[in-house]
């Protein structure tokens, strides 16, 4: 008997702990937009960078193209969401450097809530022109950028 309420108790605890939900992540990438949020994830973990899992979504947005805007943190200060919006026409217009630069700093504020700031060239307020990234070192401003976020997190 007494074996019998051991068991019991036993499988009360498994189902009552296997009824324990995740949460529910939306996961959404424009496919243009996948090798640039691939790249800057890749860099996190060569970095050994963590953040929180949460809902990521990098998109191509019409409603953006309204504004002067190149991209948008939507979902920053908002530690459940990852919301970049890119505006798609303004996007066929930049350089491979300016892509890399855009993405990297939309998630860069949209992750770890990372402010402008005229220390870190890739977190600057305002985009470079096509001459000013051809002339960029982007691998270092990428390094500079990494360490910037580590120097935040501790």
């Amino acid at each position: 008997m007494r074996i019998l309420k051991i068991l019991l108790i036993g499988l009360l605890f498994v189902n009552c702990t296997s009824q324990i939900e995740e949460p529910v992540y939306t996961y959404e990438l424009s496919k243009e937009l996948q090798p640039y949020v691939f790249e800057y994830l890749n860099t996190l973990e060569k970095y050994d960078i963590k953040f929180k899992k949460q809902s990521f979504i990098v998109v191509f947005d019409a409603d953006i193209m309204r504004t002067p805007l190149v991209g948008q943190a939507k979902g920053m200060f908002n530690d459940d969401l990852v919301y970049v919006k890119i505006n798609p026409k303004l996007w066929s217009y930049l350089t491979i450097k300016q892509k890399r630069h855009l993405i990297f700093h939309e998630l860069s504020h949209d992750i770890f809530n990372i402010e402008h700031t005229e220390k870190v060239e890739l977190m600057k307020p305002s985009m470079t022109t096509p001459y000013e990234s051809l002339q960029m070192d982007i691998e270092k401003e990428i390094t500079n950028l990494m360490n910037h976020i580590k120097n935040e997190q501790s």
